[in-house]
Parts: structure tokens; sequence; C-alpha cells
């Protein structure tokens, strides 16, 4: 070997050290050297910065489409809900004697020969009978009160207001 000497580790076989420095003489060891900026990690950084910015974009882009696409499976989940529910009020609605029994309970329609009662509490407000179960199932969209109980009320808040 050429160049420095070698002495035997004690109690290791086969291992070398490389001779004791002696204190003060300027040198570390080799693990304690700073990392020089050589070209060639200069380049590899270079080249990893260029990556980076190369690839932030389309891969923004493909973010964005995946939480794009998550939302449009979100919505057409709830679109299918929706129309499952409305094929149900549909089905609902073509069934003849519950058209007679919404027309009964929210147009207060009744028929030939029986009489409509409509019970008032101690206020003068109409109380509303407990719907039939079928009836809580419908949606009540753009449904209006009766004429009846638009006058009662208009009645009520005139009396209120006096």
């Amino acid at each position: 070997m050429a160049g420095g000497t070698r002495t035997r580790v004690a109690g290791q076989p086969g291992r070398f050290s490389a001779g004791r420095r002696a204190p003060g003489s300027g040198r570390r060891p080799g693990w304690l050297h700073a990392p020089t900026l050589t070209g060639r990690r200069m380049m590899v950084a270079a080249m990893v910065l260029f990556l980076v910015v190369v690839l932030a974009s389309p891969f923004q882009t493909y973010l964005s489409r995946r939480a794009s696409v998550a939302a449009s499976e979100r919505q057409q989940q709830q679109l299918n809900d929706q129309l499952a529910e409305l094929r149900h009020q549909s089905e609902l609605w073509r069934d003849p004697a519950y058209v007679a029994r919404q027309a009964r309970v929210r147009l207060q329609y009744i028929r030939p020969g029986d009489t409509l009662y409509t019970v008032l509490d101690a206020h003068g407000n109409p109380i509303d009978p407990p719907a039939p179960v079928a009836a809580e199932q419908v949606a009540k969209v753009g449904h209006r009160p009766s004429w009846n109980s638009v006058l009662w009320a208009s009645v009520r808040d005139t009396d209120a207001s006096q």
C-alpha cells in the first residue's frame, strides 16, 4: 500500500485504522468534512428543480380534475336518489285512492253527501288533523295553503292589529 501507515485495530480481526493524528494537526477525519458543491451535484439539483417546475402544472391539473370527477359523481348519486324518490311519488299518484285522499286532505274536497267540519282551537285557528302516513311521504313542493286558511289568517291578522 502506497503512502500512510495502517495499524490493526485491537480485538477486531481484519479491520485497520488509518493511524492517530496529533491533536491540532488541522485535518479532520473524512466523515466530518462539509459537503462540497461539485458540478455533478449542481447538475442533479438543477434537474430536480427543472422537473419540479415542469411537473407542477400538470400535477395541479390532475388534482383539480380528480376533485371535479369526485364532485360530479356525488352530484350524479344525489340526482339518482332524487329520481328514485320522484319515481316513487309518481307510482303513488297513479293510485286513484291516493289521489282522492290527497284531494280531501290538501284541497278539502268532500264526496257528495259528506259534511266538512273544520275544528278550531281556543284562539279560532283551525286544528290540522294528523296527516295519513302516505301524505307525509309526499314532498309539499310549491304547496299553497287552501283559500279558507288564508281567509282565516287574514281575519286573525286584522283582529290582532285592532
